[in-house]
Formats: C-alpha cells, structure tokens, sequence
C-alpha cells in the first residue's frame, strides 16, 4: 500500500486483483478509518520499482523547467 496523502494506493500481484476486489469492504473500511479519503487499487499491480516511474518522471520536469528559465 501507498501513502497519498489522503490516497491510499493498493498495489497487489495482477493474479490477486480480482480477490481483492471481491473482498473490498475488508481493504476499504479499515483504511478509511485511518483517515484515507480514497482508496485505489493500482490495476498494474505490485511491481518492483514502481515508486521509481514517478520519481524520475519529476525529476525530468523539474530539470526541464530549469532550462526554459
């Protein structure tokens, strides 16, 4: 699970998605009582280096900005 802030992004294996989706009160209630607004399921699935994708995505965009000043 991932936290977002008011997000709570759920990555599980791709052959435990359709599971998860059958037990999604049991995922859903106690993370709402957490404090989550939202609760996702990344359709992806767990992956390693995941986390990565969007770090070096920001990366670049805050370099190419550098530039354009």
């Amino acid at each position: 699970m991932r936290d977002h802030d008011t997000v709570a992004r759920v990555e599980l294996p791709p052959d435990k998605l359709s599971a998860a989706l059958k037990q999604r009160d049991k995922i859903v209630g106690p993370l709402k009582k957490l404090g989550y607004a939202y609760v996702t399921m990344d359709l992806q699935g767990l992956r390693s280096g995941s986390l990565n994708e969007v770090l070096g995505k920001a990366v670049k965009g805050r370099k190419a900005r550098k530039r354009r000043k």
